[in-house]
This record gives structure tokens, sequence and C-alpha cells, in this order.
């Protein structure tokens, strides 16, 4: 990962260890490697962060009516 983002090797597990944190231009590059937002990386609730953002990207081909049919059963999914 380190080589695909144009540093020395060794810079991934820099910033793993500690010995090291990445500059916002490179944690852009991290982002973009991971195909994930800087949002997506912070959010710590999000444990499939692909999978949220393709649901996103697909609900914007719905009509009301379908989005008014899923948002009622997601949210009786999410009671438990």
């Amino acid at each position: 990962m380190s080589l695909s983002i144009g540093q020395n090797p060794g810079y991934i597990n820099n910033i793993e260890t500690g010995k090291a944190l990445p500059s916002m231009a490179s944690f852009f590059f991290i982002c973009e490697y991971l195909n994930i937002t800087p949002y997506d990386f912070f959010d710590f609730d999000n444990n499939e962060p692909e999978k949220t953002k393709n649901i996103a990207n697909n609900l914007k081909h719905l009509t009301p009516e379908q989005i008014n049919s899923i948002s009622i059963i997601v949210e009786g999914l999410a009671k438990k």
C-alpha cells in the first residue's frame, strides 16, 4: 500500500506503529486507495462503509414511494 500511494515501503507501518502521522495529502491518498471517504474513515459505527455507500447510491434511483417503503423496512430492522 505504501508504494501504491507513492511513499517508501515502510510508510504505512510507521503510521500504524505511531512513529509517523500522514500529511493531509497522504491521508486523502490512503482514503482513495481504500475507496472510502474521509468521513467513512472516521465513522467508527459503520462496519460496512462500501456497502453503505452502494445502498445510498442506489437509493438515488428509486421513486419517493420506494424510498418510503425502504425507510419503513430499515426502521423496523434497526429497532432490534
